[in-house]
């Protein structure tokens, strides 16, 4: 005897629900679905602070060449405001000098001042500009023992146009007398930077 025929509506049934459940098993689950990636925050640029050691008007500052300890003063008489790229600018500088555990009347000289500017601008790329150089006129050189000193205004060059800050490096070279009134001297040198920004020119303006 025949089997009696199976009805088509249960199979059909149940091939919809494996097609189904195998559609399932090849997405992304719901818990993983419901989940958006965590944004990751952008680094910012810190912006580099802006260096003026002559802001206050003067700068004072105490070197060491050797056993001689100096102290050295800077100022402009030209107001900072009017530092721009396109003109010299006059720096004050007055140097005296002590001596650690030097003995009485044994003296210091400055025989030479050197001042090398670099000017920077706005995309970072230095330009070194003409050095000052102020060489003792005198032997051994400039007597900077306290109480006496050595000041002179050293001018700057003008820098580029387009420059926003300049970099001035000052080298001074001492001579140290080995003992007091002595005709022989130690060599000894040191060096101090200072970085000032440079104003904006006014634009020039014309008379219709």
């Amino acid at each position: 005897m025949d089997a009696p025929p199976r009805p088509r509506g249960r199979t059909l049934a149940t091939l919809t629900l494996a097609l189904a459940l195998a559609s399932a098993g090849c997405g992304t689950p719901p818990w993983q679905a419901s989940q958006s990636p965590t944004p990751v925050p952008s680094a910012s640029a810190t912006p580099t602070p802006i260096v003026n050691d002559l802001a206050k008007g003067s700068l004072k500052r105490t070197l060491r060449a050797g056993a001689a300890v100096l102290d050295v003063s800077y100022w402009s008489t030209l107001d900072l405001g009017q530092w721009t790229p396109g003109v010299p600018k006059p720096l004050n500088v007055v140097v005296t000098a002590t001596l650690e555990g030097g003995a009485k009347g044994q003296q210091t000289f400055l025989s030479a001042a050197r001042a090398s500017t670099t000017a920077t601008g706005a995309d970072g790329v230095p330009q070194v500009l003409d050095a000052v150089d102020d060489s003792a006129s005198v032997a051994p050189g400039y007597l900077i023992s306290k109480p006496n000193s050595y000041q002179q205004v050293l001018t700057l060059p003008a820098a580029p146009a387009g420059s926003t800050s300049v970099r001035i490096t000052l080298t001074y070279e001492l001579l140290i007398q080995s003992a007091p009134k002595a005709d022989t001297y130690l060599r000894q040198a040191t060096s101090d930077t200072i970085e000032v920004p440079l104003a904006t020119a006014p634009a020039a303006t014309t008379t219709p």
